[in-house]
């Protein structure tokens, strides 16, 4: 048992630099050089748009159904039957709101 929370807790650690160092390269980018600044640009909104894809290949392929999975049992303790995709609602709802705040932040 403490083997398994010293395991998650390393892997969280290793995640945040992970992360941490992944969050600054676009500052390295954009400081390295004025006069390369059109390429600097190209080379952030092409990793921005794999980002983009890859949180949507996520939300769709590993949260979809787990989501549709938990719903459909909440609706039927409560006894609920619905044809309308739902889970794909709030899943939608959730990712988009999700995009819009981190605009809002970033503008």
């Amino acid at each position: 048992m403490v083997k398994l929370l010293v395991a998650k807790i390393l892997c969280m650690v290793g995640v945040f630099f992970f992360m941490l160092l992944a969050s600054l390269l676009p500052v390295k980018i954009i400081e390295t050089d004025f006069e390369k600044a059109h390429r600097s640009k190209k080379i952030l909104s092409l990793c921005n748009t794999f980002g983009g894809g890859v949180f949507l290949a996520t939300c769709f392929n590993a949260l979809l159904p787990a989501v549709r999975e938990k719903l459909q049992k909440v609706l039927s303790l409560g006894h609920i039957s619905t044809d309308y995709p739902l889970a794909e609602t709030i899943l939608l709802l959730g990712f988009f709101m999700t995009v819009f705040v981190e605009q809002l932040i970033l503008t």
